[in-house]
């Protein structure tokens, strides 16, 4: 095996030239030039991010200030000099690495040093890497050399964070920002690295591979030396995004319609997937983020193929179901996706975090199958609703007839009428759930309660609740102050209330859960949750609310509504009969 086929590709690759740097023109031009002409600083430093060559530039740079037969401004590599810098013997040109030689004495040590002149060469070249290590000593020991050095020292110096490095250093040197190689010329890099190495690689690899370099360079020849390992031929796009620790796209887009489509059994099987395949889950958020972005772009652009470096047939699959969203939604899911990847940050347990955000991101912004996208529902007849309004009734009107039917049959007979005549005033052009959604809004809430007066001997529980901006249904009360828990992070209140069916007797707010929901009431009861939940109904109602949280001994009472979404009620009630334990009645 020859020595070159020890080193990693970036190390092969490495330019030797001006003409070899990719992409970085208005850096090259000008050393170019000065190398020509003769006259450059004696201090010269360059700034960007990692992997866009700027310590190769100072090499060459080095090397071509030296060269015994320079070409038009590059180093010929073939004099004594130039080979001697390459294979690191000339003594006259030092790199220096400052994270590991940051000290005050480090720097007396260079600036003692620097008075000789050079041995073999014309200047003596200090390369002085991440230069904003150095502490403030050593800057304070170099400022003196750097502002009057000898006529045949010339330092050049590369930074990730041209902002920490003091001001009084950067006005006595020539500073060049280096940019973001664009991902066109990483493609024709790496393609023409992977024919000299015999790699058969997909185009969509290549693609990919310069996608997630982020305009670094020596990122994707890494990304591009770690396929040359896999069995696969030639490499295709999901290896390299297994390789780089992500998953595919078709899981990316399995997820996002499980969101947007209100497939919940889909996204918590593809939550335990992602688990046990032992991938980041902060990462994945960070990529289903990006894959939101890339929906958002195909719903308003007209040409995506031009923002969004995917193959055509996956562009075409964003754009089909881009078409059934709304720009409001995907953007709200994109903050949504942002929000909870700060709260996994702070989490100690990720995959419950993850569940729980993905799921209330799908109950807040994910329409039904047969649900009109929220950007083309019908108005109510007494105004817009807000589109987190529109989607809590999509998926909450169902359950609350399926509850009310049984328990009153003549109230669930005169709400199917008043549903009729909603449905006939707006003109059908809203779904089903939507309707009912609106009928409960304007005044279904009162007219089961009118129903229930009808019966002989019973007393209903008051269906509103009185607020500075009138009688407001106290289901709709409810679910605002359910929002607000999460808004305050107290999502495990939140989960446990919703089960909860509510109604007001008199100035008493009464909170009251089935018999066989102990470990729901138990969190409720506790005197921090208790109160917190006192002070937003009574901040809600402009006055001061009694709490009462009761445990029904009948399973399956009566009084009052419930904010559960359809799909919780059926996991609790399957945890109920798989015999599955509360993790509050756990705890206890």
């Amino acid at each position: 095996m020859a020595e070159t086929d020890k080193l990693a590709l970036y190390r092969l690759w490495r330019p030797q030239t001006f003409t070899d740097v990719v992409a970085q023109e208005q850096i090259v031009y000008p050393l170019r030039q000065s190398v020509i002409s003769g006259h450059f600083s004696h201090a010269i430093l360059f700034s960007g991010t990692r992997g866009t060559g700027k310590t190769s530039l100072a090499k060459i740079f080095a090397k071509a200030i030296n060269c015994l037969q320079p070409d038009r401004g590059d180093p010929c590599n073939e004099c004594e000099i130039c080979r001697a810098a390459n294979d690191g013997s000339l003594m006259d040109i030092s790199e220096i690495d400052a994270a590991s030689h940051n000290s005050v004495e480090h720097m007396r040590r260079l600036t003692d040093e620097i008075i000789f002149t050079p041995l073999r060469a014309r200047y003596k070249v200090y390369i002085i890497d991440e230069v904003h290590m150095l502490s403030a000593g050593a800057f304070n020991a170099l400022l003196k050399t750097l502002e009057e050095p000898p006529s045949h020292a010339v330092f050049v110096m590369a930074t990730t964070e041209p902002h920490r490095i003091p001001a009084t250093i950067i006005s006595r040197c020539q500073h060049f920002k280096f940019r973001r190689i664009p991902a066109d010329e990483i493609i024709a890099r790496i393609r023409r690295i992977a024919e000299s190495v015999s790699l058969n690689i997909d185009d969509s690899a290549l693609e990919m591979i310069a996608m997630l370099s982020g305009g670094a360079l020596r990122d994707a020849i890494s990304l591009l030396d770690q396929t040359r390992q896999l069995s696969a031929t030639p490499v295709g796009r999901d290896d390299v995004l297994t390789l780089a620790g992500m998953v595919p796209d078709r899981f990316l887009s399995e997820t996002a319609e499980a969101i947007l489509f209100n497939q919940p059994e889909t996204l918590l099987i593809n939550i335990q997937e992602l688990v046990m395949s032992g991938r980041d889950l902060t990462r994945f958020v960070t990529d289903l983020g990006g894959y939101f972005r890339n929906l958002l772009v195909a719903h308003v652009s007209g040409t995506p193929e031009k923002l969004i470096q995917l193959r055509g047939e996956d562009i075409q699959r964003l754009t089909s179901i881009a078409v059934k969203t709304s720009v409001p939604a995907l953007t709200d899911l994109i903050s949504g996706l942002a929000r909870l990847l700060v709260d996994m940050r702070l989490s100690p347990d990720l995959r419950t975090t993850l569940e729980i955000g993905l799921i209330d991101l799908q109950c807040r912004f994910g329409s039904g199958p047969t649900a009109v996208p929220v950007s083309h529902a019908a108005a109510a007849p007494s105004g817009a609703i807000s589109r987190e309004a529109e989607n809590r009734g999509a998926k909450d009107g169902d359950a609350e007839l399926t509850r009310s039917a049984p328990a009153a049959p003549p109230a669930a007979r005169t709400d199917e009428a008043a549903e009729d005549d909603i449905r006939k005033a707006a003109g059908g052009a809203a779904s089903g759930a939507e309707q009912v959604e609106a009928g409960r809004t304007h005044g279904t809430a009162e007219r089961r309660h009118e129903g229930l007066q009808d019966l002989p001997d019973e007393k209903p529980p008051a269906a509103t609740i009185a607020t500075p901006s009138g009688e407001k249904p106290v289901l709709d009360v409810w679910r605002e102050i359910l929002d607000d828990l999460q808004k305050e992070h107290r999502m495990d209140i939140a989960l446990c209330a919703r089960p909860a069916r509510v109604c007001m007797n008199g100035l008493t707010f009464e909170i009251h859960f089935d018999s066989n929901l102990k470990g729901q009431h138990s969190c409720l009861s506790e005197s921090g949750n208790s109160q917190l939940i006192r002070q937003m109904l009574s901040n809600r109602a402009g006055q001061r609310v009694d709490l009462s949280i009761v445990l029904d001994q009948d399973r399956g009472g009566t009084d009052g509504e419930s904010a559960e979404w359809t799909w919780l009620r059926k996991v609790r009630e399957k945890a109920l009969i798989e015999e599955i334990p509360s993790p509050v009645e756990g705890s206890e």
